[in-house]
């Protein structure tokens, strides 16, 4: 009789790499050998350290370690808490076909992990917390260009692939957006940081001489108008402790030259939003009332971040994006519609979903036309349901600048409530209302502006008398 044939450890190692994680049985099969065989095959030497075993009871598979770009496989991820500590939260290991998370605490893991990992912390994709970490908007392209060129990474983050976001997280990403550090490397540097004074911290009174300067090195002819993404040209800064306080992170907008046509009306649209975020400030649904000045030709609009706490404390935030792309929802781009789906599936509760319901409505009664995925976040907790962070990013854009027009006035025309949302559009109009009233009384619009939002809360009070 025979011997059975004995399963080479490259002839595994090829099927996991081409058909990612497999039970034992299937490569049984797909080998035609014996079952027997693989488990033999996987305590060789030069498997033994390669292979994962993903789960420990029946329908387990085995997956094949993926080194990425000379960094090894597997990656330590951090969280910073608000009094600027770091704790091992995750290990991420790269595989074919997928990635493993394994959770630095097994019996406090995330509420949510169950709903995004399989079998053994399996993931098919790029785990969404940290996909979400890739540089983003204005300030991403500027992170891209700037980056070193051994890296090997391309100068726009749209275009990075997974692994290039990992190897920009661990080379990188001591100064992420939220709380999360990928790898030894990133988390030196920012204790390091830690035991030194802010570097860089602006002083208050500096502020009409820096901020100028700060735009002025970033800034694109042209290019104080809305972005590929809709966004407006910012830089992030440090301000220096006043006294009996700590540094405070901020993040300016800034425009064009006031003198510009362009510049002057992005002037008049931060008037707006910092006019918006201290409504929505005042209601709870904002962090804090940002402030203006007008410094060097330019106007700024300085916000502080929510994300920061203290000089180096940290909190995590994650995007409608994040979470609507990584829980199974309806294909939509309206910020209600994916809410009511995370808060049927347990991920919001009813409170957030109506606030959700009414800043999607006062956006769209002061002509916000620009509500995408990534101007609504969340705290990124382990805990459920996810709470809503404050609101960003809320004004007039039906307003700005478009290419070949400088002072679009496009007509403002609210659309009526169903039965079911009246009450919540009934609120946010009485909002709205008070946004276009202030707006148009305010010195720092232009008069053309002003007559923008007179005519905008005269069309707002013709529909609240409709509904």
């Amino acid at each position: 009789m025979p011997r059975p044939r004995q399963v080479q450890p490259n002839e595994l190692a090829l099927r996991l790499q081409a058909f990612g994680p497999q039970t034992a049985q299937a490569l049984a099969s797909g080998l035609r050998v014996d079952r027997s065989n693989i488990s033999r095959a996987f305590a060789l030497p030069g498997l033994a350290r390669q292979v994962i075993r993903l789960g420990t009871t029946r329908g387990t598979s085995y997956a094949l370690r993926r080194p990425v770009r000379g960094l090894g496989d597997t990656f330590p991820v951090r969280r910073i808490d608000a009094e600027g500590r770091a704790r091992d939260w995750a290990e991420l290991t790269a595989l074919h076909g997928g990635w493993r998370v394994v959770w630095a605490e097994p019996s406090r893991a995330p509420a949510w992990a169950d709903r995004v990992l399989a079998l053994g912390g399996f993931d098919e994709g790029f785990p969404f917390y940290l996909g979400e970490l890739r540089p983003q908007g204005y300030l991403g392209r500027a992170v891209g260009r700037a980056l070193p060129a051994g890296l090997g990474l391309p100068r726009d983050p749209r275009d990075w692939s997974d692994d290039d976001t990992l190897v920009y997280l661990f080379s990188e990403g001591d100064e992420l957006p939220g709380d999360l550090v990928v790898g030894d490397g990133p988390l030196v540097r920012y204790q390091q940081g830690r035991l030194a004074p802010p570097a860089g911290a602006i002083a208050d009174a500096d502020r009409s001489e820096r901020y100028p300067a700060l735009a002025a090195a970033i800034a694109v002819p042209g290019g104080g108008g809305s972005s590929v993404e809709g966004e407006q040209p910012k830089f992030l800064a440090t301000l220096a402790a006043a006294e009996g306080g700590g540094p405070t992170r901020v993040m300016v907008k800034f425009t064009d030259q006031l003198a510009t046509s362009t510049g002057r009306r992005w002037a008049d649209l931060l008037a707006a939003e910092a006019l918006a975020l201290a409504l929505l400030q005042a209601r709870g649904e904002a962090h804090a009332a940002p402030r203006l000045l007008d410094a060097g030709g330019r106007r700024f609009l300085e916000t502080p971040r929510y994300d920061r706490v203290g000089a180096h404390g940290r909190r995590g935030v994650i995007s409608l994006r994040a979470l609507h792309d990584s829980f199974p929802g309806p294909a939509t781009h309206d910020w209600t519609v994916a809410a009511a789906a995370l808060a049927i599936d347990g991920l919001i509760d009813a409170a957030t979903l109506r606030s959700i319901r009414l800043r999607h409505a006062f956006g769209r009664l002061i002509g916000n036309t620009d509500m995408h995925f990534g101007n609504l976040a969340f705290w990124f907790d382990d805990a459920l349901p996810f709470r809503l962070a404050p609101a960003y990013d809320m004004l007039p854009m039906l307003w700005a600048p478009v290419a070949g027009e400088a002072t679009p006035a496009p007509e403002f025309a609210p659309a009526l409530p169903l039965p079911a949302d009246r009450e919540v559009w009934h609120e946010a109009a009485g909002w709205a209302a008070g946004f276009w009233a202030e707006l148009a009384e305010s010195p720092l619009v232009s008069a053309e502006f002003a007559g923008l939002a007179r005519a905008a809360g005269a069309a707002l009070a013709r529909a609240r008398a409709a509904a």
